[in-house]
């Protein structure tokens, strides 16, 4: 984002901001740079330190490249010998200046940067273009380890000196045939990707001509790029049951030809086609996407600290190793292994799972423990008093009163614990923001209510709500306003459905859901006025809505009577379908479709 975007100021006032901002990065660089082994020379002289210098293309901050610090340091600090990290920030996220490189490498030169660096190492390419512009002001004997490069040119590497490091993942095919082993009986593999932007038309490119023509004998293999969601949704319904999904890009195109974040492209993917969906990015994970290979930033610092181990500890006059293929990591999503069916006991071992829940046993194991040692306390007092009475005899009855007494105590204690056993198997169904049900109850219901209406042949409507523009409200008002806002949605969507047969679930963010049982689409019309109604009255201030406040869109796909099996999935692809399309149409508005069980193609109604 540049800074006529961030602050809409006139020309003059902007030139004169900009001023300022190039000084202020400057005092930062400075700061940074402060750190740099000149200003630890003395030390570092007493304890003959290696100084590797880290070149951060980004800020601190910045996930992807702090992830690659951290492995960098991790493994400096588990490795034995005495090793000195220092970092600068390029800060190209920001200020893609080259008058603000330039700088920087003058800092530099002024802390003899060269006297004082035993390695460098660069994180993405913009931290490799400037080491390699300056190599031979600042770093012209020093090895150079590159890591996290996107789309960098062989070229540019060929006549470079003293330079070795991480090259990109390029494995695609071994996580195809991961995913193929997974699946047996796959018969369709579909590649979904965006040749607009480089980075992700490099992917394209290398699977379209390495990969895909290794699988074209055995499968039906085909390549969908650059379709926006309507028409990517229409290409899938015509693949077969048995097809894999493998998302190249980490973001699709919108129609307006802006694009969807990492993140809902994974939904979106997940959210219109019913096969699993695998990908090769860490930021699908946890959004819809089943699993996959993945190169992570901490990965690639690891490996690229261990590469800069192996270079310190050889003579200077050996050769650099050659670049390392960038390790990679198995990440799966246990919910979306279980939406499929998968069998977890075809996941390799050693593989990173996230949403897993582990054994109630494990999460209340100190409940569990405490509770144990007072029954062996109560069970060792039984014997003690046991073997008593074996001595005693004359003391026989008043042992056994007491004797009595302790095995009462000891059958509450047992009470009590299968108590606590029985709330521990149970599952909240509640969400904690919005006291409506939440998105595993929800899917729960919602098959529990299509089997009910095929049965007994009545009717069923489902909306799907979002609220508009929630990530610029987010952006203007703060989280913990956006925050308060999706829980007072929440209780207006309570308070316009009140039949007990109505199931009222928040999804997530800014997304909620109703099950509308016994109800036709015309019935189900006049709630989704209700819902607009009364959000109006509550009156929710947003100055970026074209009303002035808070607005809804909500889409709704109805069920007529009939006796046919509806797959969840439909139901719920149709309904969020028609609520990108009130969404798209500016939002305040609804848009509806009948499920048509006699066709697979529908025609959309909008209200």
């Amino acid at each position: 984002m540049s800074l006529k975007t961030m602050w809409p100021l006139n020309k003059q006032v902007f030139g004169k901001i900009t001023s300022i901002k190039t000084v202020a990065v400057t005092l930062c660089v400075l700061l940074f740079t402060s750190f740099l082994p000149l200003l630890s020379n003395h030390a570092s002289a007493e304890n003959n330190a290696k100084q590797i210098l880290y070149i951060n293309a980004f800020h601190r901050g910045y996930g992807w490249s702090d992830e690659v610090e951290k492995g960098l340091r991790d493994t400096l600090d588990e490795a034995a010998g005495n090793i000195e990290l220092s970092v600068v920030y390029l800060d190209t996220l920001r200020f893609g200046s080259n008058t603000i490189s330039t700088k920087i490498a003058e800092l530099l030169t002024l802390k003899r940067v060269s006297d004082q660096t035993s390695m460098v190492i660069t994180s993405d390419n913009a931290a490799l273009n400037f080491t390699l512009s300056h190599q031979n002001q600042l770093f012209p004997t020093q090895p150079i380890i590159y890591t996290a490069l996107k789309d960098y040119p062989a070229s540019a590497l060929q006549n470079t000196q003293f330079v070795t490091g991480i090259s990109e993942y390029t494995d695609y095919q071994n996580a195809i045939d991961l995913a193929l082993s997974i699946h047996p009986g796959t018969t369709s593999l579909v590649f979904i990707g965006t040749t607009k932007e480089n980075h992700n038309k490099h992917i394209v490119d290398v699977v379209k001509t390495d990969v895909m023509p290794k699988y074209n004998t055995t499968y039906d293999v085909e390549l969908i790029t650059d379709k926006p969601v309507d028409e990517l949704d229409a290409a899938l319904a015509q693949f077969p049951a048995n097809t894999l999904i493998f998302a190249l890009s980490n973001t699709l195109p919108k129609s307006d030809g802006s694009m969807y974040s990492p993140a809902e492209t994974a939904r979106l993917l997940a959210s219109i086609t019913p096969f699993p969906v695998y990908t090769y990015w860490h930021s699908h994970i946890g959004h819809g996407a089943v699993g996959g290979q993945i190169v992570t930033g901490y990965s690639q610092g690891k490996a690229a600290a261990q590469l800069a181990l192996q270079i310190l500890s050889q003579s200077p006059d050996e050769p650099l190793p050659p670049p390392q293929s960038a390790p990679s990591s198995l990440f799966f999503d246990l919910e979306a292994v279980a939406k499929y069916g998968i069998d977890e006991t075809l996941i390799p071992e050693g593989t990173r799972f996230i949403n897993f829940q582990p054994p109630i046993w494990q999460e209340y194991k100190n409940e569990v423990l405490i509770t144990l040692v007072v029954i062996f306390g109560l069970i060792s007092l039984v014997l003690a008093f046991v073997l008593l009475t074996k001595r005693q005899s004359e003391t026989i009855e008043q042992i056994n009163d007491e004797n009595v007494e302790l095995t009462h105590a000891l059958d509450i204690n047992q009470e009590a614990l299968e108590d606590i056993t029985h709330q521990f198997e149970e599952v909240n169904p509640i969400d904690e923001l919005t006291g409506l049900s939440n998105f595993r109850h929800f899917n729960e219901m919602l098959d529990k209510e299509l089997r009910r209406a095929s049965r007994y042949k009545t009717p069923l409507s489902l909306l799907l709500i979002s609220i508009d523009s929630f990530e610029e409200y987010k952006r203007t008002s703060g989280e913990e306003k956006a925050y308060e806002l999706m829980a007072d949605v929440g209780k207006v969507i309570s308070q316009t459905c009140q039949r007990s047969s109505d199931v009222l679930a928040h999804l997530l963010e800014e997304k909620f859901a109703i099950i509308l049982p016994h109800t036709t689409r015309e019935n189900s019309l006049i709630v989704c006025q209700k819902l607009h109604a009364n959000l109006a009255e509550k009156h929710y201030p947003f100055v970026l809505s074209t009303t002035g406040t808070v607005t809804l869109s909500i889409g709704l796909s109805s069920l007529e009577s009939t006796a046919d099996r509806i797959n969840p999935q439909h139901m719920f692809n149709t309904s969020e379908m028609m609520r990108i399309d009130a969404e798209r149409k500016g939002g305040n508005a609804t848009s509806t479709d009948i499920i048509n069980t006699q066709s697979t193609q529908s025609a959309f109604r909008n209200e």
